[in-house]
């Protein structure tokens, strides 16, 4: 099928078969909202554990990013403009067969989705998520003070888990804790064994990689530096190519346009997030859904 290439906001890979897309460089956002009580709460993490903060160049971690980016393969009669949104019952069913595995950042969408009410097209996803969590830990046995989420009131296999929900599809955010430890190549193949695990309980799931956040300026520790963060995104997007996955990129439509995270949706000075952070989230989902579908819907044709 012959392509064209466009450019798009925030860099969404859609990778279908062989085929990959990235957009380009987000657009300037302009972000406000104070963090809420439960933002606060999650701060407690193995982020207090941390060593001493290394500091880098914004410029070295932005040049990661844009590294990994590429235009988007759209096929020719395809217009940017024909993409046929989905309704919200469709987004609702879209995101109530997914599942979202994460550690304190992703508890942040869980609560922010249920403090919405039932307004939110995620309000009847499902979440597996823990303060703390990492790939790591995910490998590790269900015993002991090993970190891992809670499913049915007990602590959980991630991938016994997603096979017990029956879910279609599978949004992971894993790599701030694992990066402090194992920096970005270790974390990155110890997220490949989780995935791999989850595909040998789940045959057939869907898996969508989500991109790990920046930390604010200034604050990164140790390992876990803006520009570790950026070379681990750009692996985190090479692998989701090479296998077939799907990719979101979260950190450009939340930084501040030089490789950081935004003072304005942080909430802790470090690398939590705000309410006004998840709303984004949520934008850059459904585009992502209504994009997918769309691929899908026209190779069907």
């Amino acid at each position: 099928m012959k392509t064209r290439r466009i450019m798009r906001g925030a860099m969404i890979a859609l990778v279908i078969g062989s085929i990959v897309g990235v957009s380009g460089q987000a657009a300037e956002r302009t972000i406000s909202g104070n963090g809420t009580a439960w933002q606060q709460v999650e701060t407690e993490n193995v982020a207090d554990r941390l060593p001493a903060e290394l500091e880098i160049e914004g410029e070295q971690a932005q040049s990661q990013t844009e590294n990994a980016q590429e235009t988007e393969a759209v096929p020719e009669d395809m217009e940017a403009g024909d993409i046929e949104e989905m309704t919200q019952e469709e987004l609702a069913l879209y995101f109530g067969e997914s599942v979202f595995i994460g550690d304190s950042v992703m508890i942040g969408l869980r609560n922010y989705s249920m403090n919405q009410e039932g307004d939110s097209c995620l309000s009847g996803a499902q979440f597996l998520a823990a303060v703390g969590y990492s790939s790591y830990n995910a490998l590790q046995p269900v015993t002991g003070k090993h970190i891992h989420p809670l499913y049915k009131g007990k602590k959980c296999q991630v991938w016994d888990a997603v096979s017990d929900m029956g879910a279609k599809r599978v949004f992971i955010s894993l790599g701030t804790n694992d990066i402090i430890m194992l920096g970005s190549e270790g974390a990155i193949e110890r997220c490949r064994q989780v995935v791999d695990k989850i595909l040998e309980s789940c045959p057939g799931v869907e898996i969508n990689c989500i991109s790990v956040t920046y930390a604010a300026e200034g604050k990164e520790k140790g390992k876990l530096n803006n520009q570790s963060i950026a070379e681990y995104n750009g692996l985190l997007l090479q692998m989701a190519a090479q296998n077939g996955w799907g990719y979101l990129d979260l950190a450009t439509p939340l930084s501040d346009g030089r490789g950081n995270l935004s003072n304005e949706i942080c909430s802790d000075g470090f690398v939590h997030l705000k309410n006004s952070a998840y709303t984004v989230w949520e934008e850059e989902l459904i585009r992502y859904a209504n994009m997918r579908k769309e691929r899908y819907d026209h190779d069907e044709q």
